[in-house]
């Protein structure tokens, strides 16, 4: 069984007035960040109390465009289904783990 999906609450410096927010975990490891957005300024793109993805680690990282969520519980099965699947294995996809980057796409700069 695949494990859940944990979301701590957090309050988040973004620059704007969106400042609760959640860190989502996944058997210990930090996978993402979610953001509320604030009614004021988002309700008329409809998307006024939604939870955004600010950031995302691991498999959830240099997802193109997240959606946003209504609930947290619609984000969590995002999250789950991002995070529970099986990827092949480096060498099967002719990356070396030992050069330091098994993800896809172009390795993170540092």
């Amino acid at each position: 069984m695949p494990a859940a999906i944990t979301l701590t609450p957090v309050v988040i410096d973004t620059g704007s007035i969106d400042s609760e927010g959640r860190l989502a975990f996944r058997d210990g490891r930090l996978i993402g960040v979610l953001t509320l957005l604030d009614p004021d300024l988002y309700d008329e793109l409809g998307v006024g109390r939604h939870w955004f993805l600010e950031a995302g680690f691991g498999r959830v990282a240099g997802e193109p465009r997240p959606p946003t969520f209504p609930t947290l519980d619609a984000a969590r099965a995002w999250l789950d289904d991002r995070t529970s699947r099986v990827r092949p294995h480096c060498a099967a996809e002719a990356r070396s783990p030992s050069a330091g980057w098994c993800g896809t796409g172009p390795a993170p700069s540092r």
